[in-house]
């Protein structure tokens, strides 16, 4: 076998779309024991938008009792309202029909633009997160609200956490996951399928081998999203495995600071793949991402700050490379 020169990898890459979605309001805060307020998190909203991210997922419709540092969902969405630049995408985590409802409620104040909703790989993962755990019954009521949120003009984006293994259960068979696909595939209300390694069980020939499959089973010409966790410090080289595989239109969750994760939901969970590196690794392939990486560090500094935390980010530490910026 020859090796891939960097004249074919770049050929390769220039016909790819890629949009990297911040979801470190949600991810990295909803765990956090120490409360961060609504103007802050707003602050910190704004500094992101302003450095340059047009998909952020800032909220998470769930029980206060669950998740305390949600509970001001609707009041943070009501503050950054007029902020929103034209063109910019806010999402919110529905898990459940309360949830749905907030979110339908969110679009109708023209606050909210994207439901998030949730299905598994494995059952143990959706019950561990308090969610229905039978997989047909759960698909079920993924179609259902997704068709209210169609009715209310509400974009709709579905996970599949535990693509790649579970904390849990352990091995995930493909099948598994394309069969999950390939039902959220033919429904119409359904924008965007989300890949999820949410325990950080990935590797990058697991995610080319997957998505590879999975292009065979859904349309390669549309828009998919992954999920990577960095819990073992492949989150990167997962990201270049999906670059790799046929799909063209990729969206990359990421976190500021790379915090974030189920936990203490789901074992094995902890750290999404760090806003920071992974806008400077796909900015320094050659995609034009839009992102200004300082603005990003200046963020993840507050919230280490704010939170009592240590950045997991490593361009955060060392700064970015000038020149490929």
């Amino acid at each position: 076998m020859s090796p891939l020169s960097s004249t074919a990898l770049r050929e390769t890459f220039s016909s790819k779309t890629v949009v990297l979605r911040e979801v470190g309001l949600r991810e990295a805060i909803q765990a956090q024991p120490k409360e961060v307020a609504t103007d802050t998190k707003a602050r910190w909203v704004r500094q992101l938008m302003g450095a340059g991210y047009t998909e952020i997922n800032p909220v998470s419709f769930v029980s206060p009792k669950a998740m305390p540092q949600m509970a001001d969902a609707e009041s943070l969405l009501a503050q950054i309202a007029d902020a929103i630049p034209p063109g910019t995408r806010l999402s919110g985590l529905a898990p459940n029909q309360r949830g749905v409802d907030r979110a339908i409620a969110a679009r109708e104040r023209e606050h909210l633009h994207e439901a998030i909703m949730v299905t598994a790989a494995t059952s143990s993962t959706l019950r561990n997160n308090g969610m229905t755990a039978d997989l047909d019954a759960r698909m079920a009521e993924i179609e259902r609200w997704s068709a209210l949120c169609k009715e209310a003009d509400l974009g709709v984006i579905v996970f599949i956490s535990a693509a790649f293994g579970c904390s849990i259960e352990g091995r995930v068979e493909p099948d598994v996951v394309l069969d999950q696909a390939e039902k959220l595939d033919r429904l119409e209300a359904v924008d965007e399928i989300v890949i999820s390694d949410s325990t950080g069980q990935a590797d990058p020939v697991q995610v080319h081998g997957l998505l590879t499959q999975l292009a065979s089973a859904v349309s390669a010409d549309r828009r998919l999203g992954l999920h990577f966790h960095d819990s073992r410090g492949a989150g990167l080289a997962n990201i270049v495995g999906a670059l790799l595989s046929p799909f063209d239109q990729l969206v990359f969750d990421t976190a500021f600071g790379g915090w974030g994760g189920d936990v203490p939901f789901i074992p094995e969970a902890a750290g999404n793949v760090s806003s920071e590196d992974v806008a400077e690794m796909i900015m320094g392939m050659g995609f034009d991402v839009g992102i200004d990486i300082e603005q990003v560090i200046e963020v993840t500094d507050e919230a280490a700050r704010a939170m009592d935390l240590t950045s997991r980010s490593r361009v955060a530490d060392t700064g970015p490379v000038k020149w490929k910026m």
